[in-house]
């Protein structure tokens, strides 16, 4: 939509219903949420919804300018995915190679979008730069039934004004809009306006089946108007309706309570009366049971959650717009950056772009594959351009593979990465920075987030701060979080041990601490942790992990520590985590992030 916005169809339908009552909008392309947006005054009112934006730097603006709406950084289109985007466009089959190529962006289906409206949509606005075909028919417009539906269809606006519907032709998807049940009440030369057939006024325009212009229709102002009288109509006989089964549902129950509450009232001092001449004690029990469930409640509270790959059910991922902000210090050190790969095909991509698009300037990013034949070396080949250098190969194994990196990969910092894993929006330049202010430090871990196979977040570890007593016993350091200096690498030696398929993480921080290295957490997210059936952790933790973790203990205390032992050791510490996460979920009322 472009032009003046007060003088759009969108914007008299705002004026005209924004006094009446508070609704729900879903806006996919949300753009400038300020400038030229139908919906603009609508939020101001009170209305609530979905601004959908690809785009991020418009993404930023709506997330800005709407904190009560959810706002979705993604595309809209046929099926779920990545799509790329430059300059603000899709880029489409047949267009010229971007000579500024923009990161992917996930892509949801309309269906997807509407059902996180949560409620019945009262206005639904699609601008898709040309694409509005298929985003309306991502969308069952039967099932989820907007009242009114905007559509930018572009052009000019219309030789007779803003009172009449347009006679330029019908867009090529307007026939199946209408087949959704929909009837055409007016054009502004930028946006198409529909309202749903039962709310329709009786003089709503219609178009004629022989033809693909739409007739005149005078007086459009009016026309909306009583377009937004019958919303407010049938809005209002909602409610009337709600109420009076309230009403009729209250009284039936009071009926009901009356005529059995003198029968309750005997019988109840009937039982008192028995239990207080036979049982007393029972007298007692209510209290008791109640606070048994008092106690269990508040253990499910305090339960440490470290150790827990899934804590809730799944929900969008949304981090902070001010990750992304991060900026790195004025002379940034070089971080050589290592992933692993063999067989993740489905989740090496989305695992390349949240390290790439960070677009940290010194960067020496490798990727040491193991001879996928699932597609892997297709998506390297795509963006050998952004990596400093892949192999694709037989190896020996995890711990081989990061060793082989990392002779590739120079820079004074070093982490790495597994293949199914994500780095966080501005992680690489928040390390960067916290090292060059804390020259002291030589290893930096962070909080971890969970997530499931379909990106959605179902858990978080909020750690209390390093633990170096606590290291020896167990090893809860986040690793797709864990930075350290080359420094310190070399110090000890330069290599994981390749005798380890599962530990050789905790092997290797172990090796830092008894190199006298100093640690320090970060209370942000760095990393999210995927958590998947066919992942390293879940099938291999219960035999070659656990006899690695044993090894590793034997090594340290001499021999295999009881269970039991080692959760006594933990106690501290997990009382220290259960109390940080308390904070954590207080501070953030239990749900956002910070």
């Amino acid at each position: 939509m472009s032009g003046d916005p007060q003088g759009s169809l969108a914007a008299v339908l705002a004026r005209a219903v924004e006094p009446r009552f508070q609704g729900t909008y879903v806006h996919i392309g949300a753009g400038h949420p300020l400038i030229a947006s139908p919906t603009v005054s609508l939020y101001q009112a009170g209305w609530r919804g979905v601004n959908v934006e690809p785009v991020a730097l418009r993404f930023r603006w709506v997330a800005d300018q709407r904190p009560n709406d959810l706002n979705l950084h993604c595309a809209v289109g046929m099926r779920a995915g990545h799509r790329a985007f430059r300059s603000g466009l899709p880029v489409r089959p047949g267009d010229s190679a971007p000579t500024d190529p923009r990161p992917l962006v996930p892509t949801l289906t309309g269906d997807a979008v509407l059902a996180q409206a949560g409620q019945p949509v009262d206005l639904l606005v699609v601008y898709a730069d040309g694409d509005e075909g298929d985003v309306l028919r991502s969308i069952s417009l039967r099932r989820h039934a907007p009242r009114v539906v905007v559509v930018d269809a572009g052009g000019a606006p219309s030789a007779a004004g803003q009172d009449t519907v347009s006679s330029d032709p019908a867009p090529s998807w307007e026939p199946w809009l209408l087949g959704q049940g929909y009837h055409l009440a007016g054009s502004d030369g930028m946006d198409r306006f529909y309202i749903r057939a039962d709310l329709a006024p009786a003089q709503a325009s219609r178009t004629d089946p022989g033809s693909e212009r739409v007739r005149p229709v005078p007086g459009m102002r009016r026309h909306l108007l009583r377009a937004a009288e019958c919303l407010q109509t049938a809005h209002d006989l909602e409610v009337m309706q709600l109420g009076q089964a309230q009403h009729q549902a209250l009284a039936d129950a009071r009926r009901a309570l009356e005529a059995k509450e003198r029968t309750i009232d005997e019988l109840d001092r009937a039982v008192k009366a028995y239990r207080l001449a036979h049982y007393p004690l029972s007298l007692v029990l209510p209290a008791l049971r109640r606070t048994q469930r008092g106690v269990l409640r508040l253990r499910s509270i305090v339960r440490p959650r470290l150790g827990q790959l899934r804590q809730y059910a799944p929900r969008p991922l949304a981090v902070p717009a001010h990750y992304g902000r991060s900026l790195p210090p004025p002379n940034p050190m070089r971080i050589a950056l290592v992933t692993p790969s063999y067989g993740q095909g489905r989740f090496i991509e989305t695992t390349l772009l949240s390290v790439i698009d960070q677009n940290y300037p010194r960067l020496d990013y490798v990727v040491q594959d193991g001879g996928s034949s699932d597609g892997t070396v297709a998506i390297l080949q795509r963006h050998a351009d952004r990596l400093s250098g892949w192999t694709s190969g037989p190896d020996e194994g995890q711990a081989h593979a990061i060793n082989l990196g990392f002779t590739q990969a120079q820079g004074e910092l070093m982490a790495w990465l597994n293949s199914d894993d994500l780095l966080l929006p501005g992680a690489l330049a928040f390390v960067a920075d916290f090292f060059d202010r804390h020259p002291e430090v030589d290893v930096v871990y962070g909080n971890r987030l969970l997530i499931d196979e379909d990106g959605q977040e179902i858990g978080r570890w909020i750690l209390p701060g390093h633990d170096a007593d606590a290291l020896r016993w167990a090893d809860y350091i986040p690793q797709e979080t864990l930075f350290w200096r080359r420094a310190l690498w070399d110090r000890v030696g330069g290599r994981l041990d390749e005798s380890f398929q599962f530990a050789m993480d905790w092997d290797l921080l172990l090796r830092f601490q008894e190199a006298g290295a100093r640690f320090a957490h970060v209370p942000r997210f760095l990393g999210a942790f995927r958590v998947h059936a066919a992942q390293k952790t879940s099938e291999s933790i219960g035999h070659i992990g656990l006899a690695e973790m044993d090894r590793i203990r034997a090594r340290l205390w001499g021999q295999v520590p009881a269970p039991a032992r080692i959760r006594a050791k933990l106690v501290p510490f997990m009382i220290r985590h259960v109390i940080a996460d308390l904070r954590y979920r207080i501070s953030t009322r239990l749900g956002g992030m910070t």
